[in-house]
C-alpha cells in the first residue's frame, strides 16, 4: 500500500478507508512478525493480539453499517468502536513502527505510514545578535530583557534555543566578550541575575549571543554595564 501524500493525519477518517487501511496494517504486522524466523522480533506477542482483536471489533461494528438497513443504533456503535480502536491504533503506530529501527522506510510505505522527512529545512547558524536592557529588579537582582536585533517582538528567532548571557564584575572596561566570564542560557525573556552581597555596589558588565538548537552561537552583542544594587 504506497502512501501518495504525507499528511499530520495520516490515520484515514471516511470509515471504507480506516478500515482498508486497519486491516492492512493488521496484517503487514502479522506476516512480518509470523514464521519460525520473524523479520520483526520488537512487537509482543501481547500488542500484535490487541491489534487483532481491535480489528476484528472494529470490523464487526463496520459490517452492518455498510448495508442499506442499517440503523441509527449500528451506526452509533460503529461510531464508538472507531474512536476508541482509533486512539489505540495511533499508540501502536507510534510506538512499534514509526520510529523502530527494525521497521524501514519500505515497510511504513507498504504500511500507509508517513516516514520523517529526510530534506528538513537545515538551521543556520544565527545571523543576528540580541539586543537587550536592564532592569534594576531590587536587591542584587537585575532583569535583563532581550529580543532579536531590530525586530519589535519578545519571539525568538527560527532554531534558536535561546541567549547565552555572558558578565563578569570588573574594574575595568572589557575589551571583548572573552573577559566575561560567566554565562548561562536564557530560554525566555526578561532573565533575572541573582548577585551576593559581596558584589553590591560593583559594576557588573553583560553582553549576550544568540544560540541555536544545534549548540552554534551567533555574533554577539554590545557590552553593557551597571552597578549592582
Amino acid at each position: 500500500m504506497s502512501q501518495e501524500k504525507h499528511t499530520k493525519d495520516f490515520v484515514p477518517d471516511e470509515d471504507g478507508a480506516y478500515d482498508e487501511f486497519f486491516k492492512n496494517i493488521t496484517q503487514y504486522v502479522a506476516q512480518k512478525c509470523g514464521g519460525a524466523d520473524p523479520e520483526w522480533t520488537h512487537i509482543p506477542q501481547a500488542a500484535r493480539t490487541a491489534l487483532s482483536n481491535d480489528y476484528a471489533a472494529w470490523y464487526t461494528a463496520y459490517g452492518p453499517t455498510t448495508k442499506k438497513t442499517h440503523t441509527s443504533a449500528d451506526t452509533a456503535e460503529k461510531n464508538r468502536v472507531k474512536k476508541a480502536t482509533k486512539k489505540r491504533l495511533r499508540t501502536f503506530i507510534k510506538v512499534y513502527l514509526r520510529y523502530h529501527p527494525d521497521v524501514t522506510n519500505k515497510d511504513r510505505d507498504n504500511c500507509g505510514v508517513p516516514n520523517d522527512d529526510e530534506t528538513r529545512t537545515p538551521i543556520p547558524d544565527p545571523p543576528t545578535r540580541p539586543e537587550f536592557f536592564i532592569k534594576l529588579l531590587d536587591i542584587m537582582r537585575l532583569a535583563i530583557h532581550f529580543w532579536d536585533q531590530g525586530s519589535s517582538s519578545k519571539a525568538k528567532p527560527y532554531g534558536i534555543d535561546g541567549a547565552v548571557i555572558y558578565w563578569a564584575i570588573l574594574d575595568h572596561v572589557p575589551a571583548g566578550i572573552k573577559e566575561l566570564t560567566n554565562s548561562v542560557l536564557a530560554t525566555r525573556t526578561p532573565y533575572i541575575l541573582e548577585f551576593t552581597e559581596e558584589d553590591r555596589g560593583k559594576t557588573v558588565y553583560i553582553a549576550m549571543r544568540w544560540q541555536n538548537e544545534k549548540g552554534r552561537k551567533g555574533p554577539p552583542s554590545e557590552i553593557q554595564s551597571t552597578i549592582v544594587p
